[in-house]
């Protein structure tokens, strides 16, 4: 799937932009607090239903304006859709796909895989297990259709279990079966993350090889199963009951799980300098988009905000010649174009878009690197 006609109204500092012929690869360039993150946070709304940070609106709504537009027209192979989304402060986002309302923000996530690689993409190494554990879930989501109706019942299972936990009069028949009913789909969701993990890590390695040789020979990924190995859940639960009542939580299941990335046999985050570390990060999204194009015929749309950062000129072509590679469909930002137009194999030519005081306007691509019209 890929945006070929992109509008936005009041995102942040977008009043109004029409992009008519955006391309697979789509560069967006200019000086700080010109739009260019706003105009990938309208992507992120369209396709997602939320802002890149929060479930909040307010933040992304252009100042003094109450609702905010995306729409765009997407190909995905010979087919082509109409997809709207308008949302106000006050009410969830109304969002249509080919004049018909979509139910779920599931129905919505499923129609264009997303991957985001911007300022808060470190989370993924340098933050808390949860941010790993919806790395995984976000994998699994995609290529085991079963996965998102398992999850939603754990999830529902270990809420109820910890409600009476936390209860003072505890009922212990219904937490006997809510532990029961946790460990039953908390298999389920650890094998589906075992055997997504052992498809990953090698496309893992494969990819970080490209983009940074030296750090692939030292990189592992080891996934953490939220309680111990050879142990039965269920029966962790259930022995566990005084104790987790004493914590006022319960302490082992999928939703401990962690996926660690070590250097070495330590914390990668605590190992790598801040450009290897946003290699690592890239490698570990693109790797996720090469494992959903082979098990679900599927790809991703990369929004990639400020790509040189961190980054010399040796490593932008690198992370660029593999994204090309991938044949996804990219929205990048830079400040100065000079920094990413001479990054991509010779045989692409990215769109390159100017931002300016909310204004998005496309550059010739008759322009030499200075600017100057060719010949």
């Amino acid at each position: 799937m890929q945006i070929r006609r992109l509008q936005v109204q009041n995102v942040r500092n977008l009043e109004q932009v029409s992009l008519p012929a955006l391309q697979r690869i789509n560069v967006f360039f200019g000086a700080n607090g010109s739009g260019k993150t706003s105009l990938l946070e309208a992507v992120h709304l369209l396709l997602v239903g939320r802002p890149f940070r929060s479930t909040q609106l307010r933040p992304v709504l252009r100042e003094s304006t109450e609702q905010c537009v995306v729409f765009a027209e997407l190909k995905d192979g010979e087919s082509q859709h109409a997809l709207g989304m308008q949302r106000t402060q006050a009410d969830k986002p109304l969002i249509k796909l080919d004049g018909e309302r979509l139910k779920s923000a599931a129905e919505l996530v499923r129609l264009a895989p997303l991957q985001v690689l911007n300022a808060d993409a470190f989370q993924l190494l340098t933050g808390g297990p949860g941010e790993r554990r919806e790395f995984m879930d976000w994998g699994l989501f995609h290529v085991e259709h079963e996965f998102y109706p398992v999850w939603q019942r754990a999830r529902r299972a270990l809420h109820q279990r910890n409600s009476l936990i936390r209860h003072g009069k505890i009922d212990r028949p219904q937490l006997l079966l809510w532990s029961r009913e946790y460990a039953r789909y908390g298999d389920a969701l650890d094998v589906w993350r075992q055997g997504y993990i052992a498809a990953l890590a090698p496309l893992f390695r494969e990819t970080l090889a490209e983009l940074n040789a030296e750090v692939t020979e030292r990189v592992s990924v080891v996934y953490s199963r939220g309680w111990a190995r050879d142990t039965e859940l269920e029966a962790l639960l259930v022995d566990g009951f005084d104790r987790d009542m004493q914590q006022g939580y319960t302490r082992v299941g999928p939703h401990r799980a962690d996926l660690k990335i070590q250097v070495g046999g330590g914390n990668a985050a605590d190992m790598l300098s801040r450009g290897q570390l946003k290699l690592v990060v890239s490698a570990l999204r693109v790797a996720q988009a090469r494992l959903l194009k082979q098990a679900a015929d599927k790809d991703c749309l990369f929004l990639i905000d400020d790509l040189p950062a961190e980054l010399d000129q040796k490593h932008r072509t690198a992370l660029c010649a593999v994204l090309d590679n991938l044949g996804v469909q990219v929205f990048v930002t830079c400040i100065d174009k000079n920094e990413l137009r001479h990054c991509w194999p010779h045989t692409t030519q990215p769109a390159m878009f100017h931002v300016e005081h909310g204004a998005v306007s496309p550059e010739s691509p008759n322009l030499d690197q200075t600017g100057r019209q060719k010949g």
